[in-house]
């Protein structure tokens, strides 16, 4: 694993919320590929979120497992959204239009932040 790549997993409820930090790239993306489908398998899943706050690097590769993971958990009947996405993993999706497909949850306050 790339030591600039970091994946933690967090649940609460029925939503399943995965953070990234770092750079994803064609090297490290198959392990957020594997961990996203065992999500969407996980019956005690039923929506699934990827936070990018800490991502600063994304290469294409990401694209195709976000359309993948989009598609399967649409046939499994479960919701997949992107959260607070900025500077390369939104330009890719933009630039792509693909941002529409995804439910897109913004968050005003970053980690750490206080809320008023």
């Amino acid at each position: 694993m790339d030591k600039d790549f970091g994946i933690e997993c967090g649940r609460q409820g029925a939503s399943c919320l995965i953070s990234l930090s770092g750079r994803i790239t064609v090297d490290t993306s198959p392990e957020l590929r594997t961990l996203l489908m065992e999500r969407l398998q996980d019956a005690a899943c039923g929506s699934l979120a990827i936070d990018f706050y800490e991502a600063e690097y994304v290469d294409t590769s990401v694209l195709a497992i976000l359309v993948e993971t989009l598609k399967d958990a649409r046939a499994c009947g479960k919701t997949f959204q992107l959260r607070r996405l900025r500077g390369r993993p939104r330009y890719l999706l933009q630039a792509t239009s693909l941002l529409p497909l995804f439910g897109e949850i913004e968050d005003e306050n970053p980690p750490g932040a206080r809320h008023e």
